[in-house]
């Protein structure tokens, strides 16, 4: 059964408040996030909200990378999609939980795009329940 691509969604908690309100640090952590999965980055947009709170995205040329932040709770809910062989969203998600400094993470991989019949596509969800990765050292 191969997918077209692969989609985690992350919920991270206990992350560190400074960075969660930094658009630049949010920023720089996404593109370089991409990167770290081998992506080819296209396009960034983001935003901070007043009076907190950071919302971006990373177009990718395998797909997107997405966040939105909440610093007075210190929860950032992001989203890594990539397409391809050659890139590993893992590997993003991973590196952006590390330098948000979360102290769990909460994920469930979405594998997209698999031929079903009659020209029709579905996915499959693997869900891991809990901090299924602690906080890496910095």
């Amino acid at each position: 059964m191969e997918a077209r691509g692969t989609h985690i969604i992350c919920e991270l908690s206990g992350c560190d408040t400074r960075v969660l309100t930094d658009l630049s640090r949010v920023q720089s952590i996404m593109v370089a996030a991409a990167k770290e999965a081998n992506a080819e980055v296209l396009k960034v947009a983001f935003h901070r909200f007043k009076p907190y709170g950071v919302s971006g995205v990373v177009v990718i040329a395998e797909s997107h990378l997405s966040i939105h932040t909440w610093p007075e709770t210190g929860y950032a809910a992001v989203d890594f999609y990539t397409c391809g062989d050659h890139t590993d969203p893992w590997r993003a998600c991973e590196y952006a939980a590390e330098k948000l400094g979360a102290q769990s993470m909460l994920t469930t991989e979405i594998k997209r795009g698999i031929a079903a019949s009659n020209g029709r596509y579905t996915h499959i969800v693997h869900e891991h329940a809990g901090p299924t990765r602690a906080k890496r050292s910095a």
